[in-house]
């Protein structure tokens, strides 16, 4: 049938029959068959709801279903009933089967949608589990997500510790722990593996393994854990894959071992094309030609808007950071007025607070904010990833509208909506990847609801010009390599890459120092004695490292020495001896970040301090102290402040990265009135995370862990210190490593009686905190 056969009303009790006898008969496996249900429930509700109870149980939504009325929804529901005598759940039939295969193999890879439930058969096996469970995502942004809901999961019961880092703490008090990891951080892992009790890797989101380096060390991290403790068993997920089993292959795991590709559906979709924001149908399944394509008569995103659903927009970074998406998209924002929800309010107001932006139009104010205030949020890889954790909260809390986000949706982040809207179609990757993270997008589309005897859909858009290669990707399939990238020759590596490569095939890292061996040899050799002992000669005064803003009021000579030290010994670990024009500019800017960083500075004090430094604010002061003196008029003032510049800042990027440039994050000559807060958060967010922490802060600190073992310098072990924890203080780290930020720490600290190992006392004065302060260290009590 065509979909406008659907529409009118055509043979539709004879469609709606014939699609329940194929799911009885096939399972609810086929995407065209949900698309056309979705149809038929917009458009025919009345006769749909006549067969929805049946659906519901076809389906295996048995969550979903009341008493049955018909013979074969009797029999669905005895196989309900099976299935929570064997497995003590209301499980679908796709949970099932993964939980009986999950108890009974110690490996097992499997594929699913989005919509399959994946969440809760996870929680179930958290809930259950005995002992200690390794979470493995692709991205910090998945740690966010995973640390609020397995925290939210055990908050009544604190003698299970969750950690998004490697630490065997609070040992007295802990029967199991939880670590939600990146691949980067399993490297920890191994210090103290056989202290552990691991029953469960849990590898969600396990395609990664086909990216290039990530993928390597994600295979590394595999072998090692299962050559060290066989017996653990190991869960590999992926959406939308066709040979989950190449997974197991690519290791060897073959005893022992299954898999499975689950391809039911339980969310339909309705597809539309738009030009101009107008509307057509249309059918990735259905290949006519031409393609059929039926106009929308009526609002369609509007009326959805209205009706309290909700909007994500999938666009470029670019489009946010220039702001146009508030034009592009201003018909949808007009309709979101602001949110008078005190929990909504509430959430703001911390995401307000931890960025240090202003409550009204001033120097930083936040266009994030005032777009939050009405419901429409943005997320992107760039944001902090507490700012990202407020705004997942705010969205699966229903306070949000309209979300205009990156492709860290496409990461396995639970973020559904009743409208996908795909504005970008500028994938990253191969095919395959195009591929899977355009159907992971998708996927959020359709809110998956426990209403009772309830069908689900949602709507997912495409520009008109990009609807034949949507197709295209929808009906092609993506499929893993059985070959792991450790089996496979490194020759053609770039030379950046080259000691990571070697130290991953070879296992040759140095888990104390967080290097390979050969970069910790090549420190260990190189003449940069004379570099370290600048640094510590100008760095810390008495034991302490200068100010920020100590760094900026050296001379020009003396700056430019510590650079040139700075750069000395980060390039010394390195196969190349030069670091190109964009790599030494990122590594300058990063500098005096660097200092606020090891001086225990919020993330909003760093906002900040660079806030003041680029907008020159010794130059503004002087002329504001003129104009009160009547030196000059408030014009001649404003016209003056008009004139200052935004001093050069180079955009963040990892090191080394020979492709790095020296673009700034605002272009040359821009007015300070012409300041954006929000890029500049980002900005300095990418500083702290991809620059700092992930490419700076092993090697410098290794460098100085290194010569304090030469020359037993007690200062280049308080360097060492201040770079790898932002404090020299033994309290304070050993709270950073129980999981407490600076902020925490700042009034943690007077309460703390003794902390090792095993525990943490506190005094009888955390008796006295707020709630919302007792609840932090609560599940260390």
């Amino acid at each position: 049938m065509k979909i406008s056969e659907y529409i009118s009303g055509n043979n539709i009790e004879d469609t709606i029959q014939e699609v329940i006898t194929r799911i009885h008969k096939e399972g609810p496996i086929n995407s065209n068959e949900f698309e056309k249900l979705a149809y038929i429930k917009k458009f025919h509700p009345q006769m749909f709801s006549r067969y929805e109870g049946k659906l519901m149980h076809l389906i295996g939504l048995f969550y979903k279903t009341t008493q049955p009325n018909s013979l074969i929804e009797e029999v669905y529901s005895i196989f309900a009933d099976t299935i929570e005598t064997e497995t003590g759940r209301r499980f679908t039939p796709v949970q099932a089967s993964a939980y009986r295969k999950i108890n009974e193999k110690v490996y097992f890879s499997f594929s699913a949608p989005t919509s399959s439930g994946k969440s809760y058969l996870f929680r179930e096996l958290i809930l259950n589990a005995l002992s200690d469970i390794v979470i493995v995502v692709p991205s910090r942004a998945l740690i966010s997500e995973y640390l609020f809901r397995v925290k939210d999961l055990l908050k009544d019961d604190n003698s299970v510790l969750v950690l998004q880092f490697i630490e065997n703490i609070n040992k007295a008090r802990t029967n199991r722990r939880i670590y939600i990891i990146t691949p980067e951080r399993g490297e920890d892992l191994f210090g103290i593996i056989h202290d552990l009790n691991v029953e469960l890797f849990l590898f969600d989101e396990a395609q990664i393994s086909e990216e290039h380096i990530r993928g390597m060390r994600f295979d590394s991290f595999v072998r090692r854990v299962d050559r060290l403790l066989p017996n653990s068993k190991k869960v590999f997920t992926h959406p939308f894959v066709q040979n989950p089993e190449a997974q197991l292959t690519k290791h060897g795991f073959i005893k022992n071992s299954d898999s499975a590709r689950y391809d039911q559906n339980s969310v339909g979709k309705i597809f539309l094309s738009e030009m101009n924001k107008s509307f057509k149908y249309f059918s990735p399944f259905i290949d006519t030609t031409p393609r059929e394509q039926i106009p929308v008569n009526y609002e369609l995103v509007e009326d959805i808007l209205r009706d309290n659903g909700t909007l994500l927009i999938y666009i470029s970074k670019s489009k946010i950071y220039d702001g146009s998406y508030v034009v592009d998209f201003e018909k949808y924002i007009s309709l979101c007025p602001k949110i008078q929800i005190q929990e909504a309010v509430d959430i703001i107001d911390e995401l307000r607070e931890f960025i240090g932006a202003s409550e009204r139009a001033g120097e930083k104010h936040s266009y994030m904010i005032d777009m939050m205030v009405r419901g429409i949020v943005v997320h992107h890889g760039s944001m902090p990833l507490f700012a990202r954790l407020l705004i997942e909260k705010f969205v699966n809390k229903g306070f949000a509208k309209i979300c205009f986000a990156t492709s860290t949706l496409t990461q396995g982040i639970n973020m559904p909506f009743d409208v996908v809207w795909i504005n970008n179609f500028r994938f990253q990757g191969d095919e395959n990847k195009k591929n899977l993270d355009l159907k992971n997008l998708i996927g959020r589309a359709g809110r998956s609801s426990v209403r009772k005897n309830h069908f689900d859909f949602g709507y997912v858009i495409i520009e008109s010009r990009n609807v034949g290669r949507f197709c295209d990707r929808m009906t092609h399939t993506t499929s893993l390599s059985e070959t792991s990238q450790l089996d496979s020759s490194i020759d053609e590596i770039e030379v950046d890459l080259q000691d990571i490569s070697e130290a991953i095939k070879n296992d040759t890292f140095d888990n104390e120092l967080h290097l390979t061996e050969s970069q910790v040899k090549r420190l260990s050799d190189a003449e940069i004695s004379v570099s370290i002992e600048f640094i510590l000669d100008n760095f810390l005064k008495n034991n302490i490292p200068i100010t920020g803003k100590d760094y900026y009021n050296l001379d020009d000579e003396s700056r430019s020495q510590v650079k040139a030290a700075f750069k000395t010994i980060y390039i010394s670990h390195l196969r190349k001896q030069v670091l190109t024009r964009g790599e030494a500019s990122v590594l300058s800017v990063s500098i005096p970040i660097l200092l606020w960083k090891i001086q225990g500075k919020s993330f909003k004090e760093i906002v900040s301090l660079r806030h003041a430094f680029l907008t020159d604010k010794d130059a503004q002061r002087s002329i504001i102290s003129k104009m009160k003196k009547n030196e000059i008029s408030p014009k001649e003032a404003a016209d003056l402040r008009a004139k200052i510049e935004i001093r050069h800042s180079t955009v963040a990027t990892p090191l080394p990265n020979t492709s790095a440039a020296t673009v700034g994050i605002f272009p040359r000559n821009t007015s300070i009135n012409d300041f954006d807060y929000d890029i500049l958060v980002y900005d300095t967010y990418d500083y702290l995370d991809k620059v700092i922490s992930l490419s700076l802060s092993d090697p410098l600190a290794a460098a100085f862990q290194i010569y304090y073992n030469k020359n037993n310098d007690i200062r280049a072990l308080t360097l060492r210190n201040y770079i790898k924890y932002g404090t020299n203080d033994e309290l304070e780290i050993w709270l950073l490593r129980y999981g407490f930020g600076f902020d925490e720490i700042e009034w943690i600290k007077p309460l703390v009686l003794n902390i090792n190992d095993d525990e943490v006392i506190f005094s009888e004065a955390i008796k006295e905190l707020p709630p919302s302060r007792y609840e932090l260290i609560e599940r260390y009590l």
